[in-house]
């Protein structure tokens, strides 16, 4: 019998290997092993050996093996301190090696669901498979394996969920629809750990998509866009779940829908703005769509900042027949139409007529899904005279157009400024147009008894303009120079106070320029310092005698020592 054994197991090129000639491999889909799965194996191996061998294959120039499928087996048979163990020897390629690995693998009762899906995923990606072929080899339907295949989106928490048993399968099909942003707000706020509130664990997996609908999409009919595209789209909740509301559908992806959303308000604010020129963009503080401001902005156009508006009237609907039962009913609701449409046109007119006049101004204003019109009243001002807001089409544009000049010529300078601030401008030759900005900034300490001497004659005049210092600039003399020098340094003098470096500079500059009435200066000072300074000496040498003297009569009045009494230690 051992000999019919050994035969079957020859036959089947089954041999023992040692266990440190064997590595596991990176084919394996298998990335979680249940630790007291393996010591029960381990257990079981120690007792009755390997009874089925796991499959290697070797690696090329070395006496080393790779396992292709058996890992379990092998983790197994080194925590049980087995030397050897069964194995059967495959030469196979990369592409077969890895098709082995995967393909047993996903024969095992215990294959999770994530494993199952990163498994068929990788032989996707191999190019060598594809979800018509997979479901032929394993025997599942397309479905399935397309189901399977969503679960490689979920996020890392989403999936750990599904791997521990704590979400059904089912569930995990409904959220793995969404994408990623989605699923960490439903993880987060429903199904991680301590949030006891409001978790979801438990539900019915169409109590769970009903919920994401309601609370994570949105509903498309709110959007002014056309959605054709949108009915055949993979994020829309019609083509997502079984059992459809019917309608738009909602949509599943934010991006999307916000680029299509603001790609139909520019083009419907540009066309505004193309066919009725006299017509303002403008938005509201609360209901505004920033994306779209910003690309009408950059495109070149003004959008307004209101506070108050009126909003243009709404047109009423007109009642459809086939929506009643009762004719008479059908009638009288298209009375009131005609008069509500009566009463709306009317509106229309005056609010034109207004416009036109110049009482009102018209604007187009930039919502968050759509664009409507509103006016703003014109006023004028108490004497009569008319403000900003009552000037015409044309020449508010023109005050626009001149208003947009200067913000680009104070941007400018900005930016500028900025960047001067921190550029390296040490090197080259100081020049004349430099030395014009240099007199230009101390011009502002010319004291007024130089203005005529620099060219200013008008009379009463305590202050240099812009202008005047441009003036001046342009007509330096060397005494003009010399003055405006001088000045600047003299109301730089301000801050000398006591000893400190400017001080100093001031007497230097002084006794320059002025030494006379700096000696006279100092001479008074000096005097009253001398006398105060006698009198202080006087002070201290009074002082000094007192002292001395109650010293020496502090020596003559010092008592002798007396001797102590016996029997006390001195």
């Amino acid at each position: 019998m051992k000999q019919a054994v050994n035969q079957s197991a020859a036959e089947r090129n089954i041999t023992l290997v040692s266990l440190a000639n064997i590595q596991p491999s990176c084919f394996n889909p298998r990335k979680y092993f249940s630790e007291p799965a393996l010591y029960e194996l381990a257990e079981s191996i120690k007792q009755q050996g390997v009874l089925q061998p796991i499959t290697v294959r070797p690696i090329a120039d070395t006496d080393r093996y790779e396992i292709v499928f058996g890992e379990r087996r092998y983790r197994a048979s080194v925590i049980a301190e087995m030397e050897q163990i069964p194995v059967i020897v495959s030469e196979l390629t990369d592409d077969a090696a890895e098709d082995a690995a995967i393909a047993e693998n996903l024969q095992r009762e215990d294959v999770t669901p994530i494993e199952e899906a990163n498994a068929y995923q990788r032989m996707i990606e191999t190019g060598r498979h594809t979800v018509e072929t997979l479901a032929v080899r394993f025997g599942k339907n397309e479905n399935y394996i397309r189901t399977r295949l969503k679960f490689t989106a979920l996020i890392l928490e989403i999936a750990e969920l599904l791997e521990t048993d704590e979400i059904t399968i089912s569930v995990a099909a409904e959220i793995c629809r969404y994408g990623q942003d989605i699923q960490r707000e439903v993880y987060e706020r429903h199904l991680q750990d301590g949030n006891n509130y409001n978790s979801w664990r438990g539900l019915k997996a169409a109590d769970v998509a009903k919920r994401i609908e309601s609370n994570y999409t949105t509903d498309l009919r709110y959007y002014s866009f056309d959605k054709t595209e949108c009915t055949t789209c993979a994020h829309n909740t019609n083509n997502l779940l079984l059992f459809a509301d019917g309608g738009c559908g909602h949509c599943a992806n934010r991006t999307c829908l916000a680029e299509m959303n603001a790609s139909f308000l520019m083009e419907r604010a540009v066309q505004i703005m193309q066919q009725t020129p006299n017509v303002s963009l403008c938005r509201d503080r609360y209901n505004a769509n920033d994306t779209v401001i910003e690309r009408l902005t950059a495109l070149g156009y003004e959008v307004e900042n209101l506070e108050r508006y009126t909003a243009f009237p709404v047109s009423p609907q007109e009642p459809k027949e086939e929506n009643f039962n009762n004719p008479e009913r059908y009638e009288e609701a298209r009375t009131r139409y005609e008069q509500q449409w009566a009463d709306y046109m009317e509106k229309e007119e005056e609010i034109t007529r207004r416009s036109e006049a110049g009482e009102i101004t018209v604007y187009a204003k930039i919502g968050k899904q759509e664009i409507t019109f509103c006016y703003v009243e014109n006023v004028t001002e108490a004497d009569g005279t008319p403000t900003e807001t009552t000037l015409s089409p044309v020449q508010k544009l023109e005050k626009q157009d001149e208003r947009n000049k200067e913000i680009a010529v104070e941007r400018t300078v900005e930016d500028t400024k900025r960047q001067i601030m921190e550029a390296d401008i040490t090197g080259g030759k100081f020049g004349a147009d430099e030395e014009k900005i240099l007199y230009f900034f101390m011009l502002s300490n010319l004291r007024s008894e130089h203005f005529a001497t620099a060219g200013i004659t008008e009379e009463g005049k305590h202050y240099l303009t812009d202008e005047d210092k441009m003036n001046i600039v342009e007509n330096l003399t060397v005494r003009i120079k010399t003055i405006i020098r001088r000045d600047y340094l003299i109301a730089n003098f301000r801050s000398a106070y006591g000893n400190n470096t400017e001080a100093s500079l001031l007497l230097d500059f002084a006794r320059k320029h002025m030494p006379e009435e700096l000696s006279a200066i100092e001479s008074g000072y000096n005097e009253v310092y001398e006398k105060r300074h006698q009198r202080i000496e006087e002070r201290k040498a009074v002082l000094l005698v007192q002292e001395k003297t109650k010293a020496k009569g502090h020596e003559i009045t010092q008592p002798e020592e007396q001797p102590q009494p016996e029997g006390i230690a001195a």
